[in-house]
């Protein structure tokens, strides 16, 4: 999952100013299935209402956050009717906070809801119909799991502080302690607390597996106790170390990240023999942890920061080599360079694979391909657009590497 693209403005007609609603005022609301934000909606007049802290099915009173020309923005204030599978957040910070869109719903309802998500986004391809998706993958942790956060610093009396801005308020919330953030995450945080009047955003990133931990970027003079400013950590999987540059992305849940390879092994019958691609490699993560399972790994990935890492995370592994280039000028090249590729992985960002990367697979025509994804809707269009070009997509399987979010990771397997 990689850096998430600037949304588009709204461009259709104004649906909202006519009923002249301002910030504050409540609605009383039944509560619909989740939208593509993770909140479930509801209509009000005519209009449409998303409501944050609201489970489908539900009567609640919601407050009015924001009103857009599309939509107007609710949080829950009191629930009339509850559904069976609510339940109490943990987090003190739950509905002024909006980075935990579902820590309001039991986690086996959260799988479910994650695997609907999945279904929902491959229903309207024609190629993708008839696929059984399998029940999503738990996560080992359901807290606690997150090795990345960013921060915002407060302005006025939260000067120094930093947390979260509220996605429709746009108000920024003092964090303390994220419920979903490694404990030395949150350590961290807290030596930082009121002392960043200098600043306006930080980051913080931990191995999981080491304890390495960087703050990003560095920190003015008078902070001298928190170490800040370096531009690589490290973390362990499986075993394996990983350099991991401070621009460069690396998967959040790394107790998730394990389990997913193993999962990969499994589903391509890995037996040692074959010639695997991995477009959009990152830092080498899966031409690593796969390497011992196949005869040769090619690595593509253009972030020349991320081919640093990767070659010096893979500099003694034998049968792995990375070419730094665009993933589909690069896989064009594979394809006519008249090398067999056995298997590819594809690991896209979040706004999908670049159509040429597709155009060089089929021409590439590896037995299996394995797609990770973190968005559904891109993962649909994609696998629509192999599936046209002669691949068979055999199974899907959801993959909960974010719990209390919205979010799902998936793979995708097809066969020629």
């Amino acid at each position: 999952m990689a850096k998430r693209k600037n949304r588009k403005r709204y461009q259709g007609p104004d649906v909202t100013t006519h009923l002249d609603l301002g910030v504050g005022e409540t609605l009383t609301l039944d509560a619909g299935e989740f939208d593509e934000r993770g909140l479930a909606i509801a209509d009000y007049q005519g209009a449409p209402v998303t409501i944050a802290g609201a489970v489908p099915g539900e009567s609640v009173t919601a407050s009015i956050v924001k009103v857009y020309r599309d939509r107007i923005a609710t949080l829950v204030e009191s629930v009339d009717a509850a559904s069976e599978h609510r339940v109490t957040p943990k987090c003190r910070y739950f509905g002024a906070c909006s980075g935990c869109q579902w820590q309001h719903i039991s986690y086996d309802q959260q799988l479910k809801t994650k695997r609907s998500l999945v279904e929902s986004a491959l229903a309207p391809y024609e190629t993708l119909n008839g696929i059984q998706v399998d029940e999503t993958k738990p996560s080992p942790t359901q807290f606690r799991y997150r090795n990345h956060a960013r921060f915002t610093v407060g302005r006025r009396e939260e000067n120094g502080f930093a947390g979260y801005m509220n996605a429709d308020s746009r108000r920024f919330v003092r964090i303390d302690e994220c419920m979903i953030m490694d404990d030395r995450i949150n350590a961290t945080l807290s030596q930082l607390q009121g002392r960043l009047q200098s600043m306006t955003q930080f980051s913080i990133r931990v191995g999981a597996n080491t304890g390495d931990t960087i703050v990003q970027p560095l920190l003015p003079a008078e902070i001298q106790d928190v170490p800040s400013g370096r531009q690589k950590y490290v973390e362990e999987v499986n075993g394996a170390e990983f350099q991991v540059a401070a621009s460069s992305f690396f998967q959040v849940n790394t107790a998730q990240l394990s389990a997913i390879v193993e999962e990969i092994v499994g589903m391509l019958e890995l037996d040692g023999n074959d010639v695997l691609v991995d477009l959009y490699c990152g830092v080498g993560t899966f031409a690593r942890l796969l390497s011992p399972h196949v005869k040769r790994v090619i690595g593509i990935e253009e972030s020349a920061s991320a081919v640093e890492d990767a070659r010096f995370n893979c500099s003694d592994v034998a049968n792995v080599e990375f070419i730094e280039a665009k993933a589909e000028q690069a896989a064009a090249d594979l394809s006519g360079s008249g090398l067999k590729i056995d298997l590819a992985i594809i690991d896209p960002p979040r706004k999908g694979c670049h159509p040429e990367a597709l155009d060089a697979l089929k021409t590439l025509s590896p037995r299996r391909i394995m797609m990770v994804s973190c968005n559904p809707i891109t993962m649909a269009r994609d696998l629509d657009a192999l599936c046209q070009s002669g691949f068979k997509l055999v199974s899907v399987r959801p993959v909960d590497m974010f719990p209390q979010t919205k979010h799902v990771e998936s793979l995708a397997q097809l066969e020629s």
